[in-house]
């Protein structure tokens, strides 16, 4: 193993979250994927700046480096007045706060009485505490996936998040990413109907996050089932996610999900199937 091959391997062992220490007037560095994220520490006060890395697809991790505090125009700063003298900061990843609404890049079509497992890469939010309070600074998307209507009208619906899928079937196909996380979903389609799926409405909010020993994100395994020609699928949640591939839980879901829960789960695009 050569030296670049080595460092690229200690970088996929690290985790970027947890509990850390910030000495007085000291600042120190992380970079989540795309993300820039500077943490500095001054009397009473916690600042927290943050840019954007130029190239989007960035999958550098750096984590706890210490650097100078960052300055220019194009740098967000967030000033935090708190009365704790406390060194400590927990950076912790979370789930969105809405639904996401995963369009394929591509039709994917399940017969009638079949399933299949696809992987889909989920968005990940940063949570930062300060103290032995824990008082929350920030809960904010890392990237900030785009807005958009989940609804058969404009007066019915949820206001979702926007992402795009090539819905992977392999695992050893999949790209992990520091600022990503991975679900599995099984889907079953246990109608009389082909399911042709465009789009797919996941419950991220109602999602917990494990990590896998190389710090990779999961969320529990989630099960669509798709038993009659609506639009309506049965939802239910592993405890963990498939294969045992994460084991350790690193974040509770923002909300719980129901028993029995019944989900707009494809779409409303189930109107195009119409062969048996």
């Amino acid at each position: 193993m050569n030296h670049k091959e080595e460092k690229k391997d200690m970088i996929s062992m690290s985790r970027w979250w947890g509990n850390y220490e910030v000495g007085k007037n000291q600042t120190l560095r992380w970079q989540i994927g795309p993300k820039i994220l500077c943490i500095t520490r001054d009397h009473k006060e916690w600042k927290v700046a943050s840019v954007e890395a130029q190239d989007p697809l960035d999958n550098c991790l750096v984590v706890a480096e210490t650097t100078k505090e960052p300055d220019g125009d194009d740098i967000d700063v967030w000033r935090f007045a708190v009365r704790s003298e406390s060194n400590a900061v927990r950076l912790v990843p979370a789930l969105p706060d809405r639904p996401l609404i995963v369009k394929m890049t591509k039709t994917f079509l399940i017969p009638t009485m079949e399933e299949a497992i696809l992987f889909v890469s989920i968005p990940l939010w940063l949570r930062i505490y300060v103290g032995e309070g824990s008082a929350e600074l920030m809960d904010s998307a890392i990237v900030r996936p785009s807005d958009t209507w989940f609804g058969p009208n404009t007066m019915k619906g949820d206001l979702c998040y926007a992402s795009q899928t090539n819905a992977r079937l392999h695992i050893e196909n999949l790209h992990l990413r520091p600022h990503r996380a991975i679900a599995s979903v099984r889907i079953r389609n246990n109608s009389v109907l082909k399911l042709h799926i465009d789009k797919l409405k996941i419950p991220v909010n109602n999602l917990s996050l494990f990590a896998s020993e190389k710090g990779h994100l999961w969320t529990e395994a989630l099960t669509l089932e798709q038993a009659d020609d609506t639009d309506k699928a049965n939802v239910r949640l592993d405890k963990k996610p498939s294969h045992t591939i994460a084991s350790t839980l690193v974040t509770q879901p923002r909300t719980k999900i129901s028993k029995g829960f019944l989900l707009d789960a494809f779409g409303g695009l189930l109107a195009k199937k119409k062969e048996k």
